[in-house]
């Protein structure tokens, strides 16, 4: 059993915030879930941050939000983004640039397992109409160290 719970709230979310947007006739969206919402990528956490933090403390709202994800595929009347940043820290933003990994596995290896919640909010703004990022589910990562 994958453990994911049908009946966990983030998917009926999307599945009502999709129906209003359809009857409103509007189709942008972008939403914001984390890294490691595929469980196939829980293979590049280290041991304990598989088998306890996300097995243990997140995984509900993790596999949530896969099944977000696995909802707006579906979709065919919105021009989604789901970005999927890092671990989030309070740092102001900065001017770095990022690393995007639209692959499916939900990371971005090789970078920092950290972002600053200004940054993410500046990947946002800047994917608003790039079409380039229309139905896509995003990992991101700034390059370079970041503060915690």
């Amino acid at each position: 059993s994958s453990g994911i719970n049908a009946e966990w709230p983030l998917r009926p979310g999307s599945m009502n915030l999709s129906e209003v947007m359809k009857e409103f006739g509007k189709r942008r969206v972008i939403f914001m879930h984390s890294w490691y919402t595929n469980t196939d990528s829980w293979s590049n956490a280290s041991f304990i941050m598989r088998n306890v933090f996300l097995r243990l403390v997140i995984g509900q709202v993790l596999a949530g939000m896969r099944l977000s994800e696995q909802f707006l595929e579906t979709t065919d009347h919105l021009d989604y983004t789901c970005v999927l940043p890092a671990g989030l820290s309070n740092e102001p933003v900065t001017e770095k640039p990022f690393t995007v990994n639209d692959d499916g596995q939900s990371i971005v290896p090789g970078c920092p397992s950290m972002i600053n919640r200004a940054d993410v909010a500046r990947y946002m703004l800047d994917v608003i109409e790039d079409e380039s990022s229309y139905r896509k589910i995003r990992a991101i990562a700034v390059d370079g160290p970041v503060s915690k």
